[in-house]
């Protein structure tokens, strides 16, 4: 019987243990690139951080075609015109293309949710009514006498719908100011009237500061709540 030497019993007892090594080194290589892999796809598939961008303001609304723009992309989401019949004037605010406001562009207060499951409808709303009535004009409407009321609004985004909100002011006699403006980044995210995003500070908070743009001084019905003292129509 043929007597095996001791270096190749050493052999033959390294080579299952040295093909243990490199097939274990070769799992954890494995395992170390899937893990990796698997932690790029999980951060590429976070969802994207909610962010509110409050835009402040001063400006008077002007029922002569001024527009609101709430993420200041350029393309008007609101606007401000108004109508006349016979002795009555209205001025209305209305939604550009699909757009909506909430609770028929009635004034809400701080702390309200404009989001999924509120009542949203397009159309012009009236914001300030003119009747000139023997010889005199009174004016009246939900948005006159009114400070830091808000409005809410659902508009759109490259195709998504996002939620947002305007803040006016009125003494009774009018002008209807505009004071700032807000929206929530993630589409179909409430937002809630008053957030500005964590900072209250209407200068610094501004994440892109365009004022909303009025067009030319108005004439006629345009000059709805631009100050005209009120009167009582007798």
């Amino acid at each position: 019987m043929p007597r095996l030497h001791s270096s190749t019993l050493d052999s033959t007892k390294r080579q299952p243990s040295s093909l243990n090594d490199r097939l274990d080194k070769r799992l954890l290589a494995y395992m170390a690139t899937a893990g990796a892999a698997g932690v790029s796809v999980l951060a590429m598939t976070q969802p994207a951080t909610a962010k509110v961008v409050y835009t402040p303001a001063n400006k008077t609304i002007l029922f002569n075609g001024m527009h609101l723009d709430l993420n200041n992309d350029g393309i008007p989401d609101f606007g401000f015109h108004s109508y006349g019949l016979g002795n009555v004037g209205s001025g209305v605010v209305f939604p550009i293309k699909f757009n909506k406001m909430m609770n028929h562009a009635q004034p809400l207060a701080s702390g309200v949710s404009v989001g999924p499951g509120g009542s949203f409808r397009g159309g012009r709303q009236t914001m300030v009514i003119n009747c000139t009535c023997s010889g005199q004009s009174a004016y009246f409407g939900p948005w006159l006498g009114v400070q830091n009321m808000y409005m809410g609004f659902e508009f759109n985004i490259k195709g998504a719908a996002h939620f947002g909100w305007a803040r006016f002011s009125s003494p009774t006699t009018g002008p209807i100011t505009l004071t700032g403006y807000a929206y929530e980044t993630i589409s179909l995210k409430p937002i809630v009237t008053g957030d500005t995003g964590g900072n209250n500070d209407d200068e610094d908070s501004a994440d892109q500061p365009g004022p909303a743009v009025a067009s030319p001084q108005p004439s006629g019905l345009g000059q709805l709540a631009l100050g005209a003292p009120r009167r009582t129509a007798h």
